[in-house]
């Protein structure tokens, strides 16, 4: 019990510390891996062997995977794809509130299930935003509808799913048959947001035909999804995907050669693909996450041919990179606490407190969970990217709870971080871009958010993760 108290004060403290802004996530989470492995007693060697030199590994596919996704963000960022998108969809949805909100949203999460960083922030954020408080949508709402759309992207963000897969080791398949339907439901949810937020009755018949094509769509992705995860569990890439990418990049190496010839310079439409390829080779063709960046990056390349994109794509490679050091510095850290929290000290000393808190039914699970969500909010226990790694893994290896359900809940609890919490970087600039702050941002979107916390729970109980 000593110990157990003992590891509990070092999370109290270190919350303490991340909350009141006095140590980053970055220092705060190998200083808490070194702290909780002293409180345990665990050998010196084991220390510097286990936790520091063998956990700083752990996540090195889900590092390595942050990289290459960064390089073809940045590459989607220099070679103006991102910016020709938001211009092709803005004069597309013409001047009707409603759904030019709706469709800017739902530009920015297809962007950013690609795109990542504080940067590709700031460069969708000052197209989209304007465009938006041009046609009278306030500031607080459409910081709201920003902040959706990138938590929404983030959803289907292939280096998010290799995090979760190498953390709880699930299958990604597991995580494809969670993910499309929650997606479908916060998508709802931003549409209720939309409407109730203009304020104009009007908007509530839009949001009826919104909800109604959007439940036609979600039926047809249901077949689409069956199909996926049966792809998804087989072995190796399909043969039909790799044979149409080769042909597919064959005619794109010919194009580029056109564009060469010609001196082209500007932006074609079918760049727009840049971004979707990743995702659809690795729903569709069952490819590896790393390999289906490559090509990504190989078709951006071709598509925005230019004669300095050699120049081009290595200060991609190089400015992608730097961007993402952060989080790859947070995953060493994350790794480290995990390597802490499960050694056999550690574990076995908080085991029994565990098993009596942490619901493994349920009803206890959705309610329990759903009040204890904002804990997500300034990297805490329930935030995946903060303290809830090292909680996660104990509650893994001590409790009944499966990983799909662990899964399923911190899916549903970091909306709230990815959407509300204050200290999110990117919360902070577009407060400050719309002369607000992230205290209304919070108050504006918490409880939509809230709601689909439960929802998210909710559909992780439909789905049998955890028993009744």
């Amino acid at each position: 019990m000593v110990v157990a108290l003992a590891c509990l004060f070092v999370f109290l403290v270190m919350a303490a510390l991340m909350y009141t802004l006095r140590l980053s996530a970055l220092l705060a989470l190998p200083l808490m891996a070194i702290a909780i492995s002293l409180s345990a007693g665990i050998p010196g060697h084991d220390i510097t062997g286990q936790v520091l030199g063998a956990g700083s590994l752990t996540l090195a596919n889900a590092y390595t995977t942050t990289m290459f996704g960064a390089v073809l963000a940045e590459l989607i960022n220099r070679q103006g794809i991102a910016r020709a998108m938001i211009r092709w969809v803005a004069e597309f949805a013409g001047d009707n509130p409603f759904v030019l909100g709706a469709v800017m949203t739902c530009v920015v999460a297809l962007l950013f299930s690609t795109l990542g960083g504080l940067g590709a922030v700031i460069m969708v954020g000052t197209i989209v935003l304007p465009v938006m408080l041009s046609l009278g949508i306030q500031t607080v709402t459409a910081g709201g509808l920003f902040l959706f759309g990138i938590s929404l992207g983030g959803m289907f963000n292939l280096s998010n799913w290799q995090l979760y897969m190498d953390v709880l080791h699930i299958e990604r398949s597991a995580i494809m048959s969670f993910v499309l339907p929650f997606a479908g439901v916060m998508a709802a949810i931003v549409l209720v947001y939309l409407a109730v937020e203009l304020r104009r009755l009007k908007n509530f018949g839009y949001l009826a035909a919104a909800l109604a094509v959007m439940g036609a769509g979600m039926v047809a992705l249901s077949r689409f999804t069956g199909g996926a995860q049966a792809a998804a569990a087989a072995s190796g890439a399909d043969r039909t995907s790799l044979t149409v990418t080769g042909v597919s990049l064959a005619f794109m190496a010919l194009f580029a050669l056109r564009r060469h010839l010609r001196r082209e310079v500007s932006t074609p439409a079918i760049a727009a693909a840049t971004p979707f390829i990743p995702l659809l080779l690795v729903l569709a063709g069952r490819w590896e996450i790393i390999p289906a960046f490559l090509a990504g990056i190989t078709f951006g390349v071709l598509a925005t041919w230019q004669r300095n994109s050699v120049n081009t794509l290595t200060r991609a490679i190089i400015d992608g990179v730097a961007t993402v050091i952060p989080a790859v510095v947070l995953m060493i850290g994350i790794g480290m606490l995990l390597a802490a929290v499960k050694h056999p000290k550690v574990a076995g000393a908080l085991a029994p407190l565990l098993t009596q808190i942490v619901p493994t039914h349920a009803l206890p699970y959705v309610l329990v969970f759903t009040a204890l969500a904002p804990l997500s909010l300034y990297r805490g226990p329930l935030s995946l990217w903060g303290m809830g790694s090292g909680l996660v893994a104990l509650v893994q290896k001590t409790t009944s709870l499966s990983s799909p359900a662990i899964m399923g809940m911190l899916m549903s609890v970091g909306q709230v971080q990815g959407v509300c919490d204050p200290t999110n970087t990117q919360n902070v600039w577009i407060a400050t871009y719309l002369g607000t702050d992230t205290q209304q941002l919070l108050a504006k979107t918490l409880l939509y958010v809230w709601f689909g916390v439960f929802a998210g729970l909710s559909l992780a109980v439909f789905f049998g993760y955890v028993p009744w």
